[in-house]
């Protein structure tokens, strides 16, 4: 395949060779390859018996099936909910009627090679994209040890992410020349949806692990799943939580100016309008700044009883610290980013009491919880993050795919993109008519500096015959 036709932006971001992650000659970076910027950590010990996902932990769709809409949430935060529209959209997946299923294997392969777009070096995602790229190393290793004499192997072809816009594009269309069969990423937003525009010309399917935009899943490609549950399951569960259960009703939001926390602000305020709760502020800050009195006294000004947080952790952490220096007493509300060690680090006293959604509890003693956490240790020398979980999750989902359908890009995203359900070491996921997981997300609080999970039930998908089992 040519770069030409899918290549946006004639000029790629230069990076030194100290910067850039190992790779050959065609960009590729092998998993965990000896100028990695991870090879100081100790190889994968032998992959233990059923480290591959055994097929019972996976539940297809059914040609024509329906899903709830909006994902799975309540009507009361659906968009014009007393209006029953002449056609409902996303309810049903977007099917794939081209050519390709019957096409002959690539000539001379030598791997199964699966793409990875990283996020850009020294941003803020950095440090995020390597925990995510731990996840995917060690889901690839344990494969490859678990491949029979005269299987190829699975191959990591991986690119850095570029820091400007439309850099994914590029890196997409790379990809494509290096004919990947798949590919997972990104974190960012933007980058995600510019890849995505790409796969839908060089329709190689892309699982997504950890960007959280609810329009993503919504352009119906139909060469996309997302593992990580989007926008509307954290920030409606928010809504609800503050609104209904805790009684506030002036509401107050302080957000960075990035794509991440403007459309997650934005989905939660709509959920808050619908319950008759508009916000009473919306005030933004810049990252990284020191200090934000004039957002604080507009806050003030405003008397809110709740205010919803979001941004960069430490920021957020450092600003409610400056909020309750300044007299102010409403409680603090927010997402998954809250779980950072770095908030905790930069409120200090000023957590204590704060609501926020989590995905999962990581203290859960499920045994593929357990069983993978023990294993990433292992490999890594720390303990794994749900982005590091959801990597892994998505990498055993295109792992899977590929070893049932062969190496064939169209049956693979058949295998990957007709999902109904999967459990996974982070939990079971459901995935609704545009692909993106909806499984119900958790509430913790900070007490005494530690995170308190509300009690609530694993979600277990249902079936005719009552419940599935967890499978081996």
């Amino acid at each position: 395949m040519n770069a030409s036709p899918f290549c946006l932006i004639a000029v790629f971001a230069a990076a030194s060779a100290a910067a850039a992650p190992a790779t050959d000659g065609a960009g590729a970076c092998a998993a965990g390859g000896p100028d990695s910027p991870m090879a100081s950590a100790p190889k994968a010990a032998p992959a233990p018996v059923g480290a591959m996902p055994a097929p019972s932990r996976f539940v297809h769709s059914t040609p024509g099936e329906e899903y709830p809409p909006y994902g799975e949430l309540p009507k009361e935060l659906w968009p014009f909910s007393s209006v029953e529209p002449f056609y409902r959209y996303f309810v049903t997946r977007m099917p794939f009627r081209g050519p390709g299923r019957d096409y002959p294997p690539p000539p001379d392969l030598k791997s199964l090679p699966i793409g990875l777009v990283d996020a850009p070096r020294g941003g803020p995602n950095w440090d995020r994209s390597v925990r995510t790229r731990e996840g995917i190393v060690l889901a690839i290793e344990e494969a490859n040890q678990e491949r029979r004499p005269g299987e190829l192997p699975f191959d990591l072809i991986e690119h850095e992410g570029i820091a400007q816009w439309g850099g994914a594009a590029n890196l997409a269309a790379q990809l494509a020349d290096e004919k990947v069969l798949g590919y997972l990423g990104t974190i960012d937003g933007t980058d995600a949806h510019v890849a995505l525009r790409v796969t839908l010309k060089t329709e190689i399917v892309m699982v997504n692990t950890s960007d959280p935009d609810q329009t993503l899943t919504e352009t119906q490609i139909p060469w996309l799943i997302r593992v990580l549950p989007d926008h509307r399951q954290e920030e409606g569960r928010l809504a609800e939580l503050i609104v209904r259960k805790c009684g506030c009703n002036r509401i107050a939001v302080l957000r960075t100016g990035d794509r991440f926390a403007r459309v997650g602000a934005h989905q939660f305020m709509d959920f808050a309008r619908r319950l008759g709760c508009p916000a009473v502020q919306e005030l933004l800050f810049a990252p990284g700044a020191a200090n934000i009195s004039y957002q604080i006294g507009a806050i003030k000004e405003s008397q809110p009883d709740a205010i919803f947080l979001m941004g960069e952790p430490a920021d957020i952490g450092r600003f409610a610290k400056q909020i309750r220096q300044a007299g102010i007493t409403a409680r603090f509300f927010g997402t998954d980013l809250m779980m950072e060690d770095a908030f905790l680090k930069s409120a200090g006293d000023a957590a204590e009491g704060t609501t926020f959604t989590f995905y999962f509890d990581p203290s859960r003693q499920d045994p593929l919880w357990t069983g993978f956490v023990a294993r990433y240790k292992q490999r890594w020398g720390h303990e794994p993050d749900a982005y590091a979980g959801y990597a892994y999750d998505g990498a055993q989902i295109m792992l899977h795919a590929m070893q049932i359908a062969g190496p064939n890009r169209w049956r693979i995203r058949d295998e990957v993109y007709d999902l109904d359900y999967y459990q996974g070491v982070t939990g079971w996921m459901r995935f609704d008519g545009t692909g993106s997981n909806t499984a119900p997300v958790r509430i913790v609080r900070y007490e005494h500096g530690q995170r308190a999970f509300e009690p609530q039930a694993e979600f277990v998908p249902p079936l005719a015959g009552g419940t599935v089992a967890h499978a081996p």
